[in-house]
């Protein structure tokens, strides 16, 4: 493992590079500012989130981001895969505001804030309060009831929830991330459940983002109705630029069509180049319509055996690691010249501005002293004091001093404009 075996100096570059980036500023509005605020916060995210933390311990746990659209299904397809209640599915729009993780009760110390997402504070799902509620639905004959062969789809036991209650944000306000153990998940890996890519609310569509970033795997979730959505082709080319791992999950596929939908879903994801990239086809059932149960073991068999396979072997564990951290060092060749053009733009505009100021600054004392030689503050109100008292020093000098003031305001105003008429010119003011 060619980048592994050069960790002391990656990280040393990732950390100065991190510092550059985190000191870039684009508060100006030229062409590509927008760009490159949202171009700077995923660096810092990536190199916060994934890239450091990965390259500091390459034996850590990989974590799969489960990612999608609102109503994709997501929360349900990591509740089927750990075989209980973790995460909440909901009707509500966006359905997923809190990220949920959830990992083996072994590699829960992997995932504290000192090494993976530190601006998240961590809080334990509440167990009591989640198993009441599987055990009303059980008594209600709700859609929560596991089908006969429903079980844990991994090694056969439930989750097991820990701590005080998850509810709410952090004890500063901030966002947090629900954190949940279960022994159905293998050693060596997380599944987190990520905020909805397209969500109406910007800070929870920013979140889903950026934790993204933070992923070792990305599994990509849409459904049988919006799988041609722009915000999930989107997601899928950046998952190619970086050349991260990935696996796409075709979701709530009604039985009628699913040879159709998804023969062109794999049309179409070759057609992009990414006919590798696995597609998991799973079925349209009452547990994923009404949004709150569990899917059967074999509607997730093949994503379940995927993911055991890449957490299970060490070889493929580690060249999955690897794989992803190499392709979003790769992408830092095209984003970072691009973030320097970018600031470089800003520096620009700026002194373009700063000249502007300038040029103002000084026709004003131009303008100024002109007025000055030709005498102005002698004429109008110092004349008709002087006239009105010839012997009166005191009124002449208050005179010269209101004249003076009032001229010093005139020019300065009319610096403003002008000032204000260049900065609206240029674009950038």
């Amino acid at each position: 493992m060619v980048i592994m075996e050069a960790r002391p100096e990656l990280l040393d570059a990732l950390s100065a590079l991190r510092e550059r980036v985190d000191a870039a500023r684009f508060p100006l509005p030229v062409s590509g500012a927008a760009r490159a605020r949202r171009t700077r916060q995923e660096l810092l995210a990536q190199l916060d989130d994934h890239l450091v933390p990965r390259l500091e311990r390459p034996e850590a746990p990989l974590l799969a981001v489960v990612a999608g659209s609102t109503g994709a299904g997501k929360s349900t397809l990591v509740n089927s895969l750990v075989g209980g209640h973790v995460t909440e599915p909901g009707v509500l729009r966006p359905t997923t505001r809190t990220p949920v993780l959830v990992c083996h009760p072994y590699d829960r110390e992997w995932f504290g804030p000192r090494r993976i997402l530190p601006g998240l504070t961590r809080v334990p799902v509440d167990r009591d309060r989640d198993r009441g509620r599987d055990r009303d639905r059980d008594r209600d004959g709700g859609s929560g009831r596991r089908r006969e062969g429903g079980g844990s789809p991994l090694h056969g036991r439930g989750p097991r929830t820990e701590g005080a209650p998850g509810r709410g944000g952090g004890e500063d306000g901030g966002a947090v991330l629900r954190l949940a153990t279960s022994e159905a998940l293998s050693p060596g890996l997380a599944l987190l459940d990520a905020p909805d890519l397209d969500s109406v609310a910007a800070p929870v569509r920013d979140l889903g983002a950026e934790l993204l970033c933070a992923a070792d795997i990305w599994i990509l979730v849409t459904t049988a109705s919006r799988y041609a959505d722009a915000v999930h082709w989107n997601v899928l080319r950046a998952a190619k630029e970086y050349d991260a791992v990935v696996a796409t999950v075709l979701d709530r596929v009604p039985h009628p069509v699913a040879d159709e939908v998804s023969r062109h879903y794999t049309a179409l994801l070759a057609r992009a180049g990414l006919g590798r990239v696995p597609c998991f086809t799973v079925p349209e059932l009452p547990e994923s319509t009404g949004g709150g149960g569990l899917l059967p073991s074999s509607a997730v068999a093949g994503l379940r055996d995927w993911l055991c396979l890449r957490a299970g072997d060490p070889r493929t564990r580690g060249a999955d690691a690897e794989r992803t951290v190499s392709g979003a060092l790769d992408s830092l060749r095209s984003r970072v010249p691009g973030l320097a053009s970018a600031s470089a733009a800003q520096h620009a505009a700026a002194r373009r501005l700063a000249r502007r100021v300038e040029e103002a600054r000084e026709e004003a004392r131009e303008r100024i002293a002109r007025a000055l030689d030709e005498g102005v503050l002698l004429a109008g109100e110092a004349l008709v004091r002087s006239r009105a008292y010839p012997d009166g020093a005191a009124e002449l000098e208050e005179a010269l001093a209101d004249g003076l003031g009032a001229l010093l305001r005139a020019e300065i105003d009319a610096a403003q404009e002008r000032v204000a008429a260049a900065w609206r010119r240029d674009g950038a003011g």
